[in-house]
């Protein structure tokens, strides 16, 4: 749970945005069409199809503009209230997957430090816009991250599979529970990896990594 200082935060910037004219998630700018970008923002650059361990990674697009600095904005900038107009550029790829109905929907977990922080997981608001619009279930405490890790993007590939390698651990049994794990990037999928992974070993079926962007050019 959040500190009720970073909460009464996000509630704020939630008020304030409600009275706000609409915005283009990337530059901030006033944004006359459709969520989540202006038209001169443009709309994301695709990303290649991937996956790991045999599950896919359905991506809106690669970390560049415009997601990289709504990403940005979202997540460090204090600006939750991007999290529904982010999740539509999800909403279709799950979608055309035949993905969501019955699945719970579950975020990569920010150890609780962080989310003191920063007020928010931005992953499971990612996850819970993305299971209202599917149909499907929001199952935010299925894992918890157990260690306090460095931030991901200092380190490089083998410094970030060392840095989340056991950091997580499941408190719900998954058993005949399909799941799809939600994060905003992914870059060498360590983190993903290892979600993966713990899901699985308490039950779940994963059927799909889901995220905003991935880095391209990360080495996998």
């Amino acid at each position: 749970m959040a500190h009720p200082f970073a909460l009464g935060r996000v509630l704020a910037t939630f008020a304030a945005h409600l009275l706000a004219p609409p915005t283009c998630a990337a530059c901030g700018g006033p944004r006359a069409g459709p969520p989540p970008f202006c038209p001169t923002c443009g709309a994301p650059q695709p990303a290649l199809p991937c996956s790991f361990d045999d599950v896919p990674l359905l991506a809106a697009g690669t970390y560049a503009p415009p997601l990289a600095p709504a990403i940005r904005r979202f997540k460090f900038e204090g600006h939750p209230e991007l999290a529904p107009d982010l999740a539509r550029l999800l909403a279709p790829r799950l979608h055309y997957a035949g993905l969501g109905g019955e699945a719970s929907f579950v975020p990569v977990p920010l150890h609780r430090t962080r989310l003191v922080e920063r007020g928010y997981n931005q992953a499971a608001l990612l996850a819970r816009a993305l299971a209202r619009s599917a149909g499907g279930r929001f199952v935010p405490r299925a894992l918890e991250r157990r260690n306090a890790t460095s931030q991901q993007a200092r380190l490089g590939k083998q410094e970030r599979k060392a840095n989340v390698e056991s950091a997580f651990v499941a408190r719900e049994a998954g058993t005949d529970r399909r799941a799809i794990l939600v994060d905003d990037v992914v870059t060498t999928g360590a983190t993903a990896l290892a979600c993966l992974r713990t899901l699985r070993q308490a039950g779940f079926e994963v059927l799909a990594i889901v995220a905003l962007a991935r880095a391209e050019g990360s080495g996998w």
